[in-house]
């Protein structure tokens, strides 16, 4: 269908006219029958300003659909054309016959393992081995007339790192076409050069050898052969079952006239207009018509024996979707994925109060495209909605789409489940690429060439199997609607940039970073700019070891935004792989999913099934990573990149009458902001894998600092003095600054001490030497109570800040831990300075070790990724300022203590209670067997105190359940069984079988729970038989049995005793 939105289609099915044979006697009996004409998926037709035929070739399906309605009215029929009685200016007796070879057989940049497969062109035989092949048979001249003309267009592509050129041959006719050569060794290149022919001549025979012949001109050259397509006169010799025929010298005459060669009583249709035929009458073998100046389109058929017969019917239930209008979304998905819609239907409309309109593709085939797969159809009825109500605003495809529309790759996974737009090019990666965008041009005049503003917000959830849309619809509920998501990870953005091209990724997100902490302060902003790290060789290419871990770390901290400038590509994140999948696939943060946005190429390719790209893999983890991407389809450039991004940003943080934005309306509104964007070469390549109506967890409500030391926040506000004692008060307020006197929960505190000038270290030769701001040193976090709106805590400053006098920074952020929260901050506090009259305090903080809960005990058993959980209290509180070296909380495995981890920004105060608090950081991939963890921790008075553990690393090739005991033992009225075990984060349903002696079994204790560590140790007996009598004193034996049913695994321990007193 055409892609421009003004040019005419037929906006629903159009009955079409058909011949009934048998219908006089008012029933459909045996040996009736219907006759229709039906156009096939591809379509000659006839272009009156350049006066020539063009072919349409139809690159979504292969088949056309035709939809019978049985009713009781009458229907259409055709209609007898009415009979010319003038004498023909012309009479004809041949016509001009259209063919076309095109065999469509492989997408050249899919077939290429570096580049993904992209765009509408596709190409067919090779020639490498076979340098000439011939195509005589898949032409068709008899007939011929070879006194006419004959015009011939080919396409092929060449792929060589020469010049190289192709032949073709049409009987005593010979043309070369050349071809550039290309980059063999650059996956950025052009893959294969193109050559046209377009050539017009006479043949010498009617019986012409149609060849091509591509020599070779270097090893590596190969060619494949697009289309050939042949336009010649033939005599109109009715031989055929039928034949379609037209002539254009006819429109040069009023009336004109066919005459037939072998006329057999055959019928003869007018199919100018094809959903309207008209019999033609044929006197003495030939037919008259009226031409209006225009080419007259017929067939002629030996009645029954001559039509074909449709492949296959099917039922189809009635729908309308032209019936609607005051719609919120658009929700095109493939059935597979109905359950889950609807899930999401439900939610999105009790949750945002959207009407929403969800539709199956094949429904929407039905009614846009008369069945077929067209992604205009799509288009269509976004229009159609557009047109109709200025509130319709969010298009969401439900599914992930391909390049491959029919399924010709081999071996390549058919994953066109709702599907994406491509632009025309197939052969230059950058300058092909799907284009969800294409859907949201809706004014008129815009299609296909992606130029205009974007007049919806629209995105994508690339799932492919029922199982992936359950996560992500669940995800989407989760982020939207869970407490446990309330967090003052809400307040933390993060910015990441790549260490190429001379620092322009780092001069670029700065500028960004800055321009938003202008406009949006309250955030704290963490910076991985990974030339500010260390640069470690390895065997391979250099890496990035720390600003590795720091990007997997503040995952798992969380972050509301993770936006990213620099290279990339479908393995991840810079030239040094900086971010892997591997990275990608372990990230555990579902609680604190983060908006990801990716200025790199391909980062967010969805369209190619031979690779699930590194942004779906964040899209689709199950156990956290994003909760939606801005990102990448195909290569960049970094000036646009900017542009863009930051757009994205003065937009995302911004609240329209205290309502968060959408990520829709976000990246929708950003691109429309960079006018210089409307091109296909950036902007186009940027898309939204996500929902396009959620809306960003921005808090809710604004917190503020009503006095510190009982005093004002203003330029007489105390000193926060090292070693003094500091109280500050603070109110929750609503958007109209008035307290919220019902909102009471909890309030997370963190202040840094004045802003750090941190430096890159020129790693590469190119990298320059680059300063940067960023609040680094925290002299303070704790968590307080919130009672009707107000709060009021203490801490005491540690010795190590910096004493120069400064304005700091108050973050706080509070939730009431049921879905309402709020946020605040103050950059006016200054900070500096010692007390004379400090503290005495010379004892160290109290240092507990454990993994993955209290219930560890040294020497237990892991899996190769546990957290680590420290317990640190201390009389005057925990130092985690980070200014003075040697004074940070610190953990060291395996005594290594050169990769000595630095556990400040993990720590979390008790509720209050500044004295005492918590650390959680993630162990990575530690190798099997036994380990040791020393932590370190001081105090504000820089006391300092240590302790280790060991534990025992088994990974998921050793299967176990062991360490089984009972405590206490022996027991009178309770007892505990314990465990440890390789069924981690999953829910356990666990049995204890009790036996007597002699072997009866006498009690069976069941318990279920999920459980995220190794160890079980929650398991309770009362010493009481299923009867909850008291079992004898004695000896009994007891086993332990778990299972998963997630899993589908169990485990079965040994034999153990227990003792009733």
């Amino acid at each position: 269908m055409p892609e421009n939105n003004s040019f005419f289609r037929h906006d629903d099915l159009v009955e079409n006219a058909i011949f009934v044979s048998g219908e006089n006697d008012g029933k459909f009996d045996e040996g009736d029958y219907i006759l229709f004409y039906a156009e096939g998926a591809d379509v000659w037709k006839f272009d009156t300003n350049k006066n020539q035929y063009h072919f349409d070739k139809n690159i979504y399906d292969d088949i056309n659909y035709y939809f019978l309605k049985i009713d009781n009215g009458p229907g259409l029929r055709i209609i007898d054309q009415n009979e010319i009685t003038q004498n023909p200016g012309i009479t004809l007796n041949t016509f001009e016959t259209l063919q076309r070879h095109e065999s469509d057989i492989i997408n050249l940049l899919g077939a290429n393992p570096g580049t993904s497969g992209t765009g509408k062109e596709w190409y067919g035989e090779l020639f490498k081995g076979q340098r000439e092949i011939d195509f005589t048979s898949k032409f068709d001249f008899k007939d011929i007339d070879l006194t006419q003309q004959i015009a011939a267009k080919a396409v092929f592509a060449g792929r060589s790192s020469r010049s190289t050129s192709v032949t073709f041959v049409f009987g005593n006719q010979t043309f070369s076409a050349g071809m550039n050569g290309v980059n063999i060794g650059d996956n950025e290149a052009s893959y294969a050069s193109k050559a046209l022919l377009d050539k017009k001549f006479l043949l010498s025979s009617n019986n012409p050898q149609v060849l091509v012949k591509y020599p070779s001109t270097s090893p590596e050259s190969e060619g494949w052969l697009d289309y050939i397509e042949l336009i010649f006169t033939k005599k109109l010799n009715l031989s055929a079952p039928q034949i379609s025929f037209r002539n254009q010298i006819s429109k040069d005459f009023d009336i004109a006239a066919f005459e037939f060669e072998n006329y057999s009583n055959q019928l003869v249709w007018d199919i100018t207009n094809p959903l309207r035929p008209q019999t033609v009458k044929i006197t003495n073998n030939s037919i008259r018509f009226a031409t209006n100046g225009n080419i007259k389109e017929f067939i002629v058929f030996t009645g029954l024996s001559g039509a074909l017969e449709p492949i296959s019917g099917v039922k189809i239930k009635n729908q309308n979707l032209h019936q609607h209008d005051k719609i919120d979304m658009l929700l095109v998905y493939h059935p597979d994925f109905e359950t889950a819609v609807q899930e999401f239907k439900t939610h999105r409309n009790k949750h945002s109060g959207l009407n929403i309109v969800a539709t199956t593709v094949e429904e929407l085939y039905n009614e846009f495209s008369s069945g077929k797969v067209d992604p205009v159809a799509i288009r269509d009825m976004a229009k159609m909605l557009y047109n109709r109500n200025a509130d319709f605003n969010f298009l969401f495809l439900f599914g992930d789409g391909s390049y491959d529309y029919k399924g010709l790759m081999p071996n390549l996974k058919k994953e066109n489940f709702v599907p994406v737009y491509e632009t025309d090019n197939s052969l230059h990666p950058i300058d092909g690429f799907p284009a969800d965008d294409f859907y949201g041009l809706l004014d008129e005049n815009e299609g296909g060439d992606l130029f205009g503003g974007l007049d919806i917000a629209i995105g994508r959830l690339p799932v492919k199997s029922p199982s992936e849309a359950d996560i992500l619809v669940k995800k989407i509920i989760h982020y939207d609607t869970s407490p446990s998501t309330l967090g003052e990870w809400r307040m933390r953005t993060g910015y990441a940039a790549d260490d190429e091209d001379s620092g322009t990724h780092i001069r670029d997100i700065d500028e960004i970073a800055r321009n938003t902490a202008n406009n949006f302060p309250l955030f704290n902003q963490q910076k991985v700019y990974f030339d500010a790290y260390p640069q470690v060789a390895t065997a391979g290419d250099p890496r990035y070891p720390e600003a590795t871990n720091a990007l997997n770390n503040n995952a798992f901290a969380g972050q509301l935004t993770n936006t990213y400038l620099g290279h990339g590509g479908p393995q991840g994140w810079a030239q040094e792989r900086v971010l892997t999948l591997k990275d990608i696939k372990g990230w555990t943060n579902y609680d604190k999913l983060f908006l990801m946005i990716t200025a790199t190429c391909s980062f967010g390719a969805y369209d190619d099934p031979k690779i699930v790209s590194p942004g779906e893999e964040s899209i689709l983890n199950a156990k956290g990573g994003a909760i939606a991407l801005y990102s990448t389809t195909r290569s960049v450039y970094t000036n646009s990149n900017k542009q863009l991004t930051d757009a994205v940003h003065r937009i995302l943080f911004q609240k329209t009458n205290g309502i968060s934005p959408t990520f829709g309306d976000v990246l929708k509104d950003g691109k429309n902001k960079n006018s210089s964007e409307f091109t296909i070469e950036n902007s186009r390549k940027f898309t939204l894998l996500g929902d396009p109506s959620q809306q960003i967890a921005l808090p809710k409500e604004n917190i503020v600092i009503t006095s510190i030391n009982n005093k004002p926040l203003d330029e007489n506000s105390d000193t926060l003095k090292a070693m003094t004692f500091i109280e500050i008060s603070g109110e929750i307020l609503d958007k109209n600054n008035i307290v919220i006197d019902n909102f009471n929960g909890t309030l997370f505190t963190t202040i840094y001490d004045k802003v750090n000038e941190l430096r890159t270290l020129q790693n590469d030769t190119r990298s320059p030497l680059f300063p940067f701001d960023v609040y680094q040193n925290i002299i303070f976090k704790g968590k307080t109570s919130v009672v009707n709106g107000r709060f009021s805590y203490g801490f005491w400053v540690p010795k190590d800040i910096n004493y120069n006098i400064g304005r700091g920074r108050i973050s706080m952020y509070a939730s009431d831990e049921v879905s309402r929260d709020a946020a605040g901050y103050s950059n006016a506090i200054r900070i500096g300075g010692s007390s004379t009259n400090g503290i005495t305090d010379d004892l160290p903080p109290r240092v507990d070790v454990y993994l993955n809960d209290e219930s560890f005990v040294s020497g237990g058993i892991t899996n190769e990724n546990p957290i680590l959980l420290v317990k640190l209290e201390d009389d005057f509180g925990i130092n985690v300022t980070g200014n003075a070296v040697g004074h940070d909380i610190t953990s060291i495995l395996n005594d290594n203590s050169s990769d000595a981890k630095i556990l400040n920004d993990f720590f979390e105060a008790e509720k209050n209670n500044f004295k005492a608090g918590t650390v959680m950081f993630p162990l990575k991939e530690l190798s099997p067997g036994k380990h040791t963890i020393r932590v370190k921790a001081w105090d504000i008075a820089n006391n300092s105190a240590e302790k280790s553990t060991e534990f025992l690393v088994v990974n998921g090739e050793r299967e176990f359940l062991e360490r089984v005991l009972n405590y206490p033992n022996p027991f009178t009225t309770q007892t505990k069984f314990q465990f440890e075990h390789d069924l981690n984060n999953t829910n356990l349903d666990i049995f204890v079988y009790i036996y007597s002696i002699s072997g009866k079994l006498v009690k069976t204790v069941e318990h279920s729970d999920y459980y995220s560590c190794n160890r079980v140790n929650d398991v309770r007996w009362n010493g009481k038989d299923d009867f909850e009598d008291k079992l004898a004193r004695g000896v009994y034996l007891y086993k332990i049995k778990i299972h998963s049913k997630e899993l589908n695994i169990s485990r079965e321990s040994k034999f153990e005793k227990l003792v009733i007193l």
